[in-house]
C-alpha cells in the first residue's frame, strides 16, 4: 500500500500552491480592470459593459461639467446626516475629484463615507478614493457625513476648484 510521507505531502502541497498562484496571476493579468463603477443617476439604464480599451481619462474637468448637490437626509437633536451627490455632466470620464464644503464653525463633522475626508475648522474636503476615483460621463457618486450641530447648508461649495 502506498504511504505518504511528510516530505511527499509537503512536495505535493507546494506543487498545488504553485499551480494555483500561477493560475491566479494569469487571470489577474488578463482580466483587466474590474474595479467597482460609480452608481448611475436615476433614470439611466444601469451599468454598461466594460470596454476592453482604456477610456480617455482627464484629471480635471471643464468648469461646470462636474456638479455637487448637497442634501440633509436626517436630523435629530444636536446633529444631522448629509449626502453629497457628485455628477459628471460632461461627455468625458473624469479621473479624480475633490469636493470642498465650507460649513459654519458650529458644525462638527464626526464621520464620513464614500470619500477620503480632510477636516479643518469650518471646512470639509472630500476626495476620491481608489474605488471611486473614476467618474464616467453621465455618472454620479454619492458620499456623505454625520455631524454635530444644526443641519445647515454649506456657505460655499466647490468641485475640483469650480463652484458647485
Amino acid at each position: 500500500m502506498w504511504h505518504l510521507t511528510r516530505d511527499r505531502v509537503l512536495m505535493i502541497t507546494a506543487a498545488v500552491m504553485t499551480v494555483v498562484a500561477c493560475t491566479m496571476t494569469v487571470l489577474y493579468v488578463t482580466k483587466g480592470d474590474e474595479s467597482p463603477q460609480p452608481a448611475r443617476l436615476a433614470g439611466t439604464n444601469g451599468p454598461t459593459a466594460a470596454a476592453k480599451t482604456t477610456p480617455s481619462i482627464h484629471a480635471t474637468a471643464a468648469p461646470g461639467t462636474v456638479k455637487a448637490a448637497y442634501a440633509v437626509r436626517s436630523q435629530w437633536k444636536d446633529g444631522f446626516n448629509a449626502e453629497v451627490t457628485l455628477t459628471n455632466l460632461g461627455s468625458q470620464p473624469l479621473m479624480g475629484w475633490t469636493v470642498q464644503l465650507d460649513l459654519p464653525k458650529s458644525v462638527d463633522v464626526t464621520s464620513t463615507w464614500g470619500a477620503k475626508a480632510e477636516l479643518q475648522p469650518g471646512r470639509l474636503v472630500l476626495r476620491s478614493q481608489a474605488y471611486n476615483t473614476y467618474l464616467e460621463a453621465g455618472g454620479a457618486i454619492r458620499m456623505g457625513f454625520e455631524a454635530k450641530g444644526a443641519a445647515v447648508q454649506p456657505t460655499s461649495c466647490s468641485v475640483n476648484g469650480s463652484p458647485c
